[in-house]
């Protein structure tokens, strides 16, 4: 779950927070032409854009619905950050790559992603997104679904849905909802979201800090060192967490509520960990995207109806999900009765299925080839 891009300052700590236009590519580099065909969607109040990638041919192909992860990313599964700054994602290069192998993918732009990526509307546009439920998510999906399956040259009737990090929550609903042919999930949320945000600290931060720490206690230097320091964009979001709201570049500050014998370090154990649970626990139910009305359920929530073929893809240096959650998700299908689940995990390389040198420095790195051809094959066997 690409927690980094969505968290908020909170209290004290930061949360984590179509007209037909076909157009020929060259898919993967090699092998014969495809083409995208650009469609408008309407989610809610307003239009996203999205693509479908054909395959080279005249035969009807099996569809693929890619559903990126958190917070407003584009089609391709890039999303904006502070200061302009832009974070590529791999969907377009794996559309392209699962059109190649005989598959006709659908991905498409989030609700208010555009908006994201232009600086007179970026602050709009986060706020607008800030408003919305998984149940708003999984709306948008089911209207991309159901354009692609509408389109010339595409098989209806066999449908693979693939979500990514906090994209499996909504991919695994759809799939039971709409009776795919198969679920894909990269990088699963199976844990509940409190849990999972609170597992981001405890594997992430801690293994973060502790260099910048002494006997397990930090002070206000050190956790300044460590914003600066060597790590992901994830790592130091949980380093920042240790700073007080009334922090600012000119004036910071350490959290006076995490240091609370008040001795000017924080116990990264006995302290931090211990409250940064807590507030998980009484913040996500008072988020639109996790509150109960308005959220939906995790895979570990999910896993005894996931009936349909599954493929779990997980990186073994992944700082957003901790591989074990994957794993379980992977014995509870079995344990449930699923015949067909199938579980990769891909040493050295992280959350976007990218290389990664550590949890500590997972910057979600474009997906290797090696996934993709797994996926590819994996789908090719289940939709003869």
């Amino acid at each position: 779950m690409d927690f980094p891009q969505t968290k908020r300052r909170v209290s004290g700590l930061t949360l984590v927070l179509l007209l037909g236009i076909t157009a020929p590519v060259l898919a993967g580099g090699a092998g014969p032409r495809s083409s995208e065909r650009h469609l408008t969607l309407q989610f809610g109040p307003v239009s996203a854009q999205a693509t479908l990638s054909l395959p080279a041919g005249a035969a009807k192909a099996p569809l693929v619905l890619l559903i990126a992860g958190t917070g407003p990313e584009d089609q391709n599964g890039s999303y904006s950050v502070s200061a302009g700054q832009v974070v590529q994602g791999s969907l377009g290069a794996l559309a392209q790559h699962l059109s190649q192998a005989g598959f006709a993918v659908m991905r498409f732009d989030k609700r208010y992603a555009a908006g994201t990526f232009q600086p007179q509307t970026a602050q709009a546009a986060f706020t607008e997104y800030g408003k919305l439920g998984m149940t708003d998510l999984l709306a948008d999906a089911r209207t991309a679904l159901n354009a692609a399956k509408q389109q010339p040259r595409v098989d209806a009737s066999k449908v693979f849905i693939y979500g990514w990090s906090e994209g499996s929550v909504i991919a695994s609903s759809l799939a039971l909802e709409t009776n795919a042919s198969g679920l894909i999930v990269q990088g699963p949320v199976v844990d509940s979201f409190a849990d999972s945000f609170a597992n981001q600290f405890e594997r992430v931060g801690l293994a973060y800090l502790q260099p910048y720490s002494k006997d397990g206690k930090i002070d206000l230097e050190g956790v300044l060192a460590a914003l600066y320091g060597n790590g992901s964009g994830l790592a130091k979001t949980e380093a920042s967490l240790l700073l007080s709201l009334e922090s600012t570049p000119q004036k910071p500050m350490l959290s006076t509520l995490l240091d609370t014998n008040k001795d000017g370090l924080i116990d990264l154990k006995a302290e931090a960990l211990p409250q940064i649970r807590q507030f998980y626990q009484q913040f996500t139910p008072q988020s639109p995207m996790y509150a109960p009305a308005t959220t939906l359920p995790t895979l570990g929530e999910l896993a005894p109806r996931l009936k349909l073929p599954v493929l779990i893809m997980q990186g073994e240096n992944d700082g957003n999900i901790d591989p074990a959650a994957a794993k379980r998700l992977n014995d509870a299908l079995g344990a449930a009765g699923n015949a067909d689940h199938t579980f990769k995990l891909y040493a050295g390389l992280g959350h976007s299925l990218g290389l990664s040198p550590a949890i500590t420095q997972d910057t979600f790195a474009p997906m290797q080839s090696g996934p993709m051809n797994d996926m590819a094959a994996w789908l090719t066997q289940r939709s003869r």
